[in-house]
């Protein structure tokens, strides 16, 4: 079974209304968000199975829907809604989601992330002046081999959020970004490396590092766009085809998930969690 890894941030959509009103980005706001959103009744369906609110773990099942065809007893076609449920977890302690790699529902960890904003990000999360910015954990190394992989690099271009979970871990980009964020009311920063004529030198560097590294544990993305040979054309990789995938022995239906406790799913989670924590 594979899974998706799905790193959660809340930022607040006005800072200065949100410091004015004295609100909190407590991460229990997300959670209360996803047990409200499965009074959904549109494309998007959620179910919680389980919801731990003292130990902060959550299970369930999400799906978007399909039409399907199928055929009656007189061979006649008729159209049907499906929704093929596909297995999460939530994890407080690392705001991570960690979702079924199920390709016929979600075709990319991206789609996945954005389906869950679109769930998260609802009455529950407005009334506290926050938003729920969601994007998949990225491979260690993912960055640099795409560089090098190229001989000539046009541009290179990072897009950092500044979430409520990193502030005391990664202090090199994470006040910088606090800071950015306090003074513009932005909510992402995104530096843009160029050299028209592909000749762009870029190396390991602490403060490159720290950018890098931040965007790997799913606080923003990245791009590089150059070429291999000089008569090639220029293409883009992006950090959109580098994500984490977790694989893990068996497998979990929706059907087994009903009779788990929740000190089951807290193993379960507990037992994974060295694979995908922000904490070095």
């Amino acid at each position: 079974m594979e899974f998706n890894v799905l790193q959660v941030s809340l930022l607040p959509v006005d800072g200065e209304l949100f410091a004015k009103e004295h609100r909190s980005k407590d991460i229990r706001l997300f959670e209360d968000a996803i047990d409200r959103a499965k009074e959904r009744d549109d494309d998007y369906s959620i179910k919680v199975m389980i919801n731990d609110p003292d130990k902060g773990y959550m299970s369930g099942v999400i799906s978007r829907k399909t039409d399907v065809s199928l055929h009656d007893r007189n061979f006649e076609l008729h159209k049907a809604e499906d929704f093929p449920p596909v297995v999460w977890f939530w994890d407080r302690e690392e705001q991570v989601i960690l979702v079924e790699n199920k390709r016929q529902v979600f075709s990319s960890a991206n789609v996945a992330a954005k389906t869950f904003e679109k769930i998260a990000n609802n009455i529950t999360l407005a009334e506290s002046f926050l938003r729920a910015h969601i994007k998949p954990k990225l491979v260690e190394s993912g960055f640099w081999e795409t560089f090098e992989s190229f001989e000539y690099v046009r541009e290179v271009r990072l897009s950092l959020i500044s979430p409520n979970l990193f502030g005391n871990t990664k202090k090199e980009i994470g006040e910088f970004l606090h800071e950015v964020a306090g003074e513009t009311n932005a909510s992402e920063f995104s530096p843009v490396f160029k050299n028209p004529d592909g000749n762009l030198h870029l190396k390991p560097s602490k403060w490159l590092n720290a950018m890098i590294d931040w965007i790997k544990d799913g606080a923003g993305e990245w791009s590089i766009r150059g070429k291999k040979r000089i008569k090639d054309k220029y293409k883009t990789i992006t950090s959109k085809q580098k994500v984490k995938l977790l694989v893990i022995e068996g497998s979990i239906s929706e059907i087994e998930l009903e009779n788990y406790r929740p000190e089951e799913i807290a193993e379960i989670v507990e037992m994974l969690r060295p694979r995908y924590t922000y904490k070095g």
